[in-house]
């Protein structure tokens, strides 16, 4: 992958040594002499000494069809010109710059950069997100803002909580990738039951994040809260009961087997009363006598 890195000081040390360790084809331009000695001392590549931001310096350095132009300028306005003049004269395919006032962020976005980064932007976001964590649900950007991976812990007292996800009319502006239920993950289908305190992976547009955090949000009624728990006091007796029938059938069951063996006993019993006739021929003996 050809990357052009253009500027910078620390940052571009760490960014060269990173991307040079993989293997990448790297052009490296920067407008300090000393810096440009600086890495190629460390990092044992050429560097180009040069303002980044004029044509002929890019022209120079082979700047031509770069997969990813890296703009580490001090000026916020100085990394604007890098990316515009490597995208519309150079073909970079992919441009990114750092800004040090998060509001160029959304401004330079719309006037065509690929990625703009901002630390100040960034911690702003991360705290915003923790901050949510109150509410329950959190939200982490994904390739450059055009995804948004929520993070939600279902409560007790949701409206999806305790049903299927075939039965809780999931918008389908929005897809689970996964449930975390304690340790294990679960491969979310139609059959699988939300139940509360499991966290949801979902993924959306971050045009429908707002509407899907308050879809998910959605509260069940009073009503609908003491049906539950009714249904909670009823289903464990419900569980329960089918069980000792079962065990009396297999008790009732057995029973008949006694008494079959028992009348067997009775029916050998009378056998020795069959002798009671011997007892009657003592008499007819004392006749014969006579």
């Amino acid at each position: 992958m050809k990357i052009v890195i253009a500027g910078g000081q620390h940052e571009a040390e760490y960014i060269v040594s990173m991307f040079h360790k993989r293997g990448n084809k790297l052009i490296v331009i920067n407008p300090s002499r000393e810096e440009a000695n600086l890495l190629m001392k460390r990092e044992h590549l050429p560097v180009y000494i040069g303002l980044p931001w004029k044509a002929h310096v890019l022209e120079e350095a082979g700047a031509h069809d770069a997969d990813i132009f890296i703009s580490l300028c001090d000026s916020d306005c100085d990394n604007y010109a890098c990316c515009v003049l490597a995208k519309k004269l150079f073909g970079a395919k992919k441009c990114i710059c750092v800004v040090n006032n998060p509001n160029n962020v959304e401004l330079y976005k719309r006037l065509g950069i690929d990625s703009v980064i901002s630390s100040t932007y960034l911690l702003g976001d991360s705290v915003r997100n923790e901050s949510s964590v109150e509410d329950i649900v959190k939200a982490v950007s994904l390739e450059n803002n055009q995804v948004i991976m929520i993070d939600a812990t279902i409560l007790a007292k949701f409206k999806i909580a305790n049903k299927k996800i075939m039965d809780a009319n999931f918008p389908k502006y929005a897809s689970i990738s996964c449930i975390i239920r304690g340790s294990e993950v679960i491969i979310p289908n139609g059959q699988v039951i939300l139940r509360p305190k499991d966290k949801l992976m979902v993924v959306c547009s971050p045009e429908d994040q707002k509407r899907l955090t308050a879809f998910i949000k959605q509260e069940k009624s009073e009503a609908e809260l003491s049906s539950e728990a009714m249904l909670q006091i009823q289903n464990p007796a419900e569980l329960i009961s089918p069980e000792p029938p079962k065990a009396a059938e297999k008790k009732e069951s057995s029973k008949p087997i006694q008494p079959s063996s028992e009348k067997k006993v009775e029916k050998k019993a009378p056998s020795p009363a069959k002798k009671a006739p011997a007892k009657t021929s003592n008499p007819k003996r004392k006749t014969t006598k006579k």
